[in-house]
């Protein structure tokens, strides 16, 4: 579930306990929703703190002792699956369960961090709540077979290298069933009759093309959809209150059929609309509050333009664009909070196909069923599935960024492979805030818009954490948990692709080249982001705190190639 390195853990296997460990239980029985939630929970919590806070490679410090966790053979790409806990301490050694585990390095954080560690301590055990309340309900329905919708609802365990990995707050839990992909939620936008004057977009009359939207506002009036949480809130807003009295804004109510929650919550989808809805939502998700700022809505217009005339260059790849926003436009604000981007919808049909995000494919499955990477892959040749992804996945990425110097954010859950043939045929990548467009090669227009254009280093660590460690690792990591691929195959049949790759003349090529040779790759660093207790979306570029893992690539390379590439 999580990248580590090979000494990130004590990785004893159980016979290797030392004495006193007696007999250890299953840490995660199939039937139980709180155990399996403990057993998430814990290992989400140990990636981040022994990659971002540091120590050795030994045992996990807790208070009065010693944690020792017995795994499965040792990974490089992810933790190995957990088969046992010891609590090492002054009146001995005994075995304990995932959750006193996670109490125990939960009372350490506090102690070491203070108001911080105690703040977090709370969100990783409302992120453990949530886990074990959605798996309950999980547990009881039919496993779903695989397709586009049920990609986007099977993150049920969260960001896979975060330390509160289903933190959410701003939703009661009727409104959580209603609203979010947890919960299969589907809901009908709240229709809002807005004066023209107070509306500001790209093309707002493009929301009549939206199911249920060819609605007429009334002379002079624009249609602005809202959701219906975003709405609730805003509504209370005194400005917003103001327009509704005076009848600037007049509500219509639900409006349209039921649009189904994606995996970010906040966008939401249908198989019969030419567009995808992403609106603001005052709800904050694992680093930040979720909502559109205004230079996101101008990089997807200004993006769009460009992506148009990349299409099909690069390889198997297809960039979808945000191409229009609109928005209420409050006097001395910059956002309103009703900001709506509509996002071109190339998945169509009933249930949306055949084209999957990859965070629904390698996510961890209830116990005693198979992930969706186990179900799409069942029959196919795991070295010709893994070459046909790293083909569509990774070498159309590479080319864009060097012939174009746009990096792309293309973690698990932006990428969606095309598995319509079988193999993957086809990479999609998703999100206008995830474009890291290198300084040297930004045109003015792009140069205007905040957070945008980078220091080529910063968009090259974007891309490597989001592209090899998340993305990448994460397929690796899944093939061999589930015994499909052995790791080290896998591993090496990327460092031969990226080989390849290092035949690109410009900075594509070389940065290839840093991932076959360089010791350490950059990550996010989301534990440091959670102590530091800012929202992601307020840090300076909106950066995430980065950390250096442990690259297994140069280990894995083969002699020759690495002598060409060095």
């Amino acid at each position: 579930m999580t990248f580590s390195d090979p000494c990130l853990l004590a990785v004893r296997h159980p016979e290797q306990a030392g004495p006193g460990a007696g007999t250890l239980p299953d840490p995660c029985p199939a039937s139980d929703a709180q155990g399996i939630a403990d057993l998430a929970s814990l290992r989400a919590l140990l990636i981040c703190d022994r990659r971002e806070l540091g120590g050795g490679c030994d045992l996990v410090p807790v208070a009065g002792g010693w944690l020792e966790v017995l795994t499965d053979a040792p990974m490089v790409s992810g933790m190995p699956r957990i088969r046992g806990l010891i609590r090492h301490g002054p009146d001995g050694s005994r075995s304990i369960d995932p959750a006193l585990a996670l109490s125990l390095i939960l009372d350490r954080l506090k102690g070491d961090h203070g108001p911080a560690g105690a703040a977090l301590a709370r969100r990783v055990q409302a992120s453990r709540h949530r886990i074990a309340t959605i798996c309950g309900q999980r547990l009881a329905r039919p496993h779903p077979a695989p397709d586009w919708l049920t990609a986007e609802q099977a993150v049920i365990f969260g960001h896979w290298m975060h330390p509160c990995p289903k933190a959410l707050s701003g939703m009661s839990l009727p409104e959580e069933r209603a609203m979010t992909p947890d919960w299969c939620g589907a809901l009908h936008l709240v229709g809002l009759s807005v004066r023209k004057d107070l509306i500001a977009g790209t093309d707002p009359d493009r929301v009549r093309e939206l199911p249920g939207m060819d609605l007429d506002p009334g002379p002079g009036r624009i249609l602005l959809p809202a959701h219906p949480l975003t709405w609730d809130r805003a509504s209370r807003d005194p400005a917003i209150a103001a327009l509704l009295s005076q009848g600037a804004i007049r509500e219509l109510g639900p409006v349209g059929p039921a649009w189904w929650a994606t995996s970010s919550v906040r966008t939401l989808w249908r198989g019969d609309s030419p567009w995808q809805v992403k609106v603001s939502l005052p709800v904050t998700i694992t680093n930040s509050q979720r909502v559109n700022k205004r230079h996101e809505l101008l990089a997807g217009a200004a993006m769009s333009a460009r992506i148009g005339a990349l299409q099909g260059r690069f390889g198997r790849l297809r960039l979808i664009d945000d191409p229009h926003w609109l928005t209420l436009a409050l006097p001395g604000r910059i956002e309103s909070g009703l900001e709506v981007i509509l996002r071109r919808n190339p998945w169509r049909g009933g249930r949306g196909g055949q084209v999957m995000q990859v965070a629904g494919l390698v996510a961890e499955p209830l116990p005693g069923r198979p992930s969706m990477l186990a179900q799409v892959m069942a029959g196919h040749d795991p070295a010709a599935w893994f070459d046909a992804y790293l083909d569509c996945a990774v070498a159309p990425l590479l080319r864009l960024y060097d012939a174009t110097g746009i990096a792309v954010e293309a973690h698990q859950q932006n990428a969606l492979l095309d598995l319509s043939q079988g193999l993957p045929h086809r990479c999609d990548i998703r999100d206008n805030q995830g474009f890291y467009v290198a300084d040297d090669m930004a045109c003015a227009t792009l140069r205007a818009i905040p957070n945008l254009v980078y220091p080529r280093a910063e968009a090259e660590d974007a891309l490597t954490y989001s592209l090899i460690v998340n993305q990448v690792f994460g397929v690796v990591h899944r093939m061999a948990l589930d015994g499909i691929w052995p790791e080290r195959r896998a591993l090496s049949a990327l460092a031969a692709h990226l080989g390849g790759l290092t035949r690109l003349p410009g900075h594509g090529g070389a940065l290839a080249r840093r991932w076959l040779t360089q010791p350490h790759l950059p990550a996010k660093g989301n534990l440091l982001t959670q102590l530091g207790g800012v929202d992601e979306l307020l840090i300076p570029g909106e950066r995430a705190p980065m950390i250096r893992v442990p690259n297994p690539l140069p280990a894995l390379a083969h002699a020759g190639m690495l002598s060409d590439v060095a």
